[in-house]
């Protein structure tokens, strides 16, 4: 097979599962690479969700706890690298970040039992303070192991992988996507000091194909951090399908997103859908609004208008809102 050129080699690889993959990828440097170079075209492992749970997860008592030793392989550490994982061993650079400062956190994966509505729950024990260099080499080998399997959903509400100790592992390694693979996922804002590697996190390691959630705290969200969300929104598009953001004062939102769509002369890599959902409905629609509709019912108020690009009349984005019982919710599609 070492003779084949490579497009004969992924035809070859296409064939196998995702296990026999996986055989192969521990049989050497070579095949390991190969695998990671097209792992965008090759089988996946799939499971239902993805979580960072605590110790007082019902899922964590019912759970089956993996093997750590079973998912390790052999790579290449050279003396830089090492250097810099006991750096980070020295400064307790943690794996997790929580967002409730939980004690212990646990990788929890869960797939559906084969024809039955009842789920498996596996849960990996990986330290949050890796101790030495055999620990980091456990977290780098199973984070390999996760960015290579597919998530229907992934909630990261309570805890996150730490984007620093991401880079640190894998130190800037391009022959693999430092990204979980996911349909819908869920992320929180709740802490100020976190906002800045939540955003990170969500914007360097998700791969998002349906919906990405956000819930907001607009108490912590400073302008800085407002800023760097509102620059995902409208350039990362690649990355996230569809964006929802639910907090408690999103009017800012709205205007920012209405004159970009607007004034903008490139929207190519615009989130495709926005919803915005706010239990404020001080949202005044937009000057720049045409073909409006509203309908007003007992208690609910449905609006429909158009905004159209100034340099590109015929590039119109749709909006819809409904008001009810003191909260608004928009969508805003393309």
């Amino acid at each position: 097979m070492f003779s084949l050129p490579n497009e004969a080699k992924l035809d070859v690889l296409k064939c196998l599962d995702f296990n026999q993959l996986f055989s192969v990828k521990q049989t050497n440097f070579y095949f390991r690479n190969l695998i990671n170079k097209y792992e965008g075209e090759l089988a996946r492992m799939k499971f239902n969700t993805l979580s960072l749970a605590d110790e007082n997860d019902c899922f964590v008592y019912t759970g089956k706890i993996i093997d750590l030793e079973s998912g390790l392989f052999d790579f290449t550490l050279n003396d830089q690298l090492k250097e810099k994982w006991q750096a980070a061993v020295d400064k307790s650079i943690p794996l997790f970040l929580d967002i409730f400062e939980n004690s212990k956190s646990f990788v929890c994966i869960r797939k559906r039992n084969f024809g039955l509505m009842c789920y498996s729950s596996y849960l990996l024990e990986l330290p949050k303070f890796p101790k030495n260099i055999e620990e980091m080499i456990i977290v780098r080998c199973w984070l390999e192991h996760l960015f290579n399997c597919a998530f229907e959903y992934a909630d990261f509400s309570r805890n996150i992988f730490n984007p620093q100790m991401i880079n640190i592992l894998f130190d800037n390694d391009k022959t693999i996507p430092l990204q979980f693979n996911i349909q819908t996922s869920a992320i929180l804002f709740v802490d100020k000091k976190l906002i800045e590697n939540i955003l990170k996190f969500s914007l360097n390691h998700l791969l998002v194909s349906e919906l990405l959630s956000i819930n907001l705290i607009d108490d912590d969200t400073t302008e800085q951090h407002t800023n760097l969300l509102f620059n995902i929104l409208i350039n990362e598009g690649n990355k996230f399908t569809k964006i929802f953001l639910r907090g408690d004062k999103l009017s800012k939102f709205y205007h920012l997103i209405t004159e970009y769509i607007a004034t903008t002369r490139d929207f190519s890599k615009m989130v495709h859908v926005i919803d915005l959902y706010s239990i404020y409905t001080n949202f005044k629609l937009s000057e720049r609004a045409e073909k409006v509709e509203i309908k007003q019912e007992t208690r609910v108020k449905y609006t429909k208008y158009q905004i159209a690009n100034i340099y590109n009349p015929k590039v119109k984005f749709s909006f819809y809102s409904e008001e009810r019982y003191g909260s608004i919710y928009i969508k805003i599609k393309k």
